[in-house]
């Protein structure tokens, strides 16, 4: 697999020309490699989605700009603001405290409908709702801006970040991030598109007004969050296909409502089938289902796919491009059987 690297050349009069740029509104000069495979891992069952993890290598890479060179050495995490108890981390007190490890699946808001800018990993690193108890949060604090050493800024509401799901990260499937992926720390509020968890995090800034980062700045979603959508795998737009019991692959995404259902349909979503959702183990990963197509009728075909998420809210016809609120809408796929 390659190597999932976003770099966006400079448009605007003294960027960069590494530096990220906005054109009409629209990010540019993206790359984006092949798509997801689920059908390697149906052999797992139920933890089908859970090992299904990408390598290091493989996972895209979004940056505002260029990779900071950070020294752990002289690492710190800030936690100030309206707090009664303000206090800094540093590299070796950061792992030094209790670990956890979780899996999340993350993905750019700017990732197209069907795109490869999505991966899952096992990430390593803290709890942030201790942290946050620890600073002790005046009354007055209801939001919170984080800073990343990149020069990347976002917002998020106290209440958001109070969250069990919430946590720093310093390792990346059992090896310390490697810099492009946020050494040595990075923050993750799952549920978001990658937009609203800074890499190389230095400080978390408590607020009693909202803050508006450097890409909502640029008319991108501020609420950023990622609502549940479905996606093919395994499957080309306009493919020829033959056999008698045909097997459809894809995944599904969402929020900390996660996924409860996965759709298909074969006549451009006049009537809809329900998927075989094998493998859905939590809402901070993606979901696998599929679906067997039997004795399809030789023709052409318009297929469409849609998620529902844990309450009852079903993915939109679309499809939508991903600026400014994420790509949303269900993936069309022509094929025809032969």
């Amino acid at each position: 697999m390659q190597r999932r690297t976003f770099m966006i050349a400079a448009v605007a009069g003294g960027m960069g020309v590494v530096e990220y740029g906005l054109i009409n509104g629209w990010m540019a000069g993206m790359r984006y490699p092949g798509g997801i495979s689920v059908k390697p891992y149906e052999k797992y069952g139920a933890k089908a989605a859970l090992a299904a993890i990408t390598p290091n290598d493989d996972f895209y890479v979004t940056s505002k700009g260029m990779t900071p060179a950070v020294d752990a050495s002289r690492w710190q995490v800030k936690f100030e603001g309206l707090v009664a108890h303000p206090f800094t981390l540093n590299y070796q007190e950061l792992l030094a405290l209790p670990a956890v490890e979780r899996e999340l699946t993350l993905e750019c808001i700017s990732n197209p409908i069907g795109g490869g800018a999505i991966g899952n990993a096992r990430w390593t690193g803290v709890a942030l709702k201790p942290l946050i108890e620890r600073a002790q949060p005046l009354s007055e604090a209801a939001y919170v801006a984080i800073y990343g050493a990149d020069g990347l800024s976002t917002g998020l509401p106290l209440s958001r970040l109070w969250r069990e799901e919430n946590f720093l990260a310093y390792k990346m499937n059992g090896e310390p991030l490697a810099p492009a992926h946020g050494y040595p720390a990075r923050i993750f509020i799952p549920g978001k598109f990658g937009m609203k968890q800074p890499k190389w995090v230095t400080r978390l800034q408590f607020l009693n007004r909202a803050y508006r980062g450097y890409w909502e700045r640029q008319g991108w979603s501020d609420e950023c969050e990622r609502w549940a959508q479905a996606r093919f795998a395994d499957l080309a737009d306009d493919a020829k296909i033959h056999g008698r019991n045909f097997e459809i692959t894809g995944y599904a995404v969402g929020n900390l409502d996660g996924i409860k259902a996965v759709e298909i349909s074969f006549d451009d979503g006049k009537s809809w089938r329900p998927t075989n959702l094998f493998s859905n183990p939590s809402p901070l990963t993606w979901s696998f289902w599929k679906y067997v197509w039997v004795d399809p009728s030789p023709g052409s075909y318009r297929l469409r796919a849609r998620a529902i998420d844990g309450r009852g809210r079903v993915e939109g016809e679309g499809p939508r491009q991903p600026y400014p609120d994420g790509a949303t809408g269900q993936q069309i796929i022509h094929v025809r059987v032969v």
